[in-house]
């Protein structure tokens, strides 16, 4: 088994590390992170012989700019005629990961320090790839603290700033929200939907989407399926005595898994 980084080339130029791939002998499997979302809900993936001949090998699934996908290689290109492999992205951007330069000599020339050092070198980009692996699988809440900007609005919770158009970090069946006209209704207004993720006995998300508290815009939220309202102090359910938030900015909440 060997680790390789994948970087994220922009008409040529490296910009920064997009993910990496994991090669055994029947396969590779190609972890990504960052991918930007003009490329869309999947990335092609082509390994390059020495001929510069792309052989397609699969693809991999994107969601909220992550992807894990395990192919096989073929008969027409394995791990020892791979030069490298390609992923496009959109416009001039691709994943580059340079698996060889040229077909390797055999190591027994080299000299036992030679030896060491290339054994040292590859075990820390091992341990440097396994830590990326287990990044993207292991906290998706995590991974999208680190791509969206956080705002911090009640102490009960973790919350980030979102799009209508994000909602597909969300689980499936709540992409409907993206077209939902209370939601949109409401971003239009204040340029914001917040995500929160509370902690108490359990953990639990919430999609808040801003407003100001009135009987009417309550109904209305209701009626879209938001049963709570956060105001940053605290939490309430639409069918408590909520007299004295009443003209109070704070968040329609809907609970959602992501």
């Amino acid at each position: 088994m060997q680790f390789f980084y994948v970087d994220y080339m922009n008409n040529g130029k490296k910009e920064r590390n997009i993910g990496f791939l994991r090669v055994e002998n029947d396969g590779v499997s190609v972890g990504l992170r960052g991918v930007p979302l003009q490329c869309g809900d999947r990335c092609k993936v082509y390994a390059v012989n020495s001929f510069d001949e792309k052989i397609l090998l699969g693809e991999i699934a994107v969601k909220a700019g992550y992807g894990m996908e395990k192919m096989k290689w073929n008969d027409r290109v394995d791990f020892a005629r791979c030069m490298r492999v390609e992923i496009p992205l959109y416009g001039t951007r691709k994943g580059v990961c340079v698996l060889r330069d040229a077909y390797p000599a055999s190591d027994s020339t080299a000299s036992v320090p030679e030896q060491n050092e290339i054994r040292v070198a590859k075990h820390a980009e091992r341990t440097e790839c396994e830590e990326l692996c287990e990044e993207i699988y292991e906290d998706k809440w995590q991974q999208l603290r680190r791509l969206y900007p956080e705002i911090h609005i009640c102490p009960e919770a973790q919350s980030i700033l979102i799009r209508p158009r994000d909602v597909v970090i969300l689980s499936e069946k709540y992409h409907e929200l993206a077209t939902n006209s209370f939601v949109l209704h409401a971003y239009y207004n204040y340029r914001q939907l917040l995500l929160f993720r509370y902690m108490q006995n359990d953990i639990q998300y919430y999609l808040g989407v801003p407003g100001v508290y009135y009987e009417r815009e309550q109904r209305i939220a209701q009626m879209f399926g938001f049963e709570g309202f956060e105001n940053g102090e605290a939490r309430m359910q639409q069918d408590a005595d909520n007299k004295l938030y009443r003209g109070c900015f704070g968040y329609y909440m809907k609970h959602v898994e992501i």
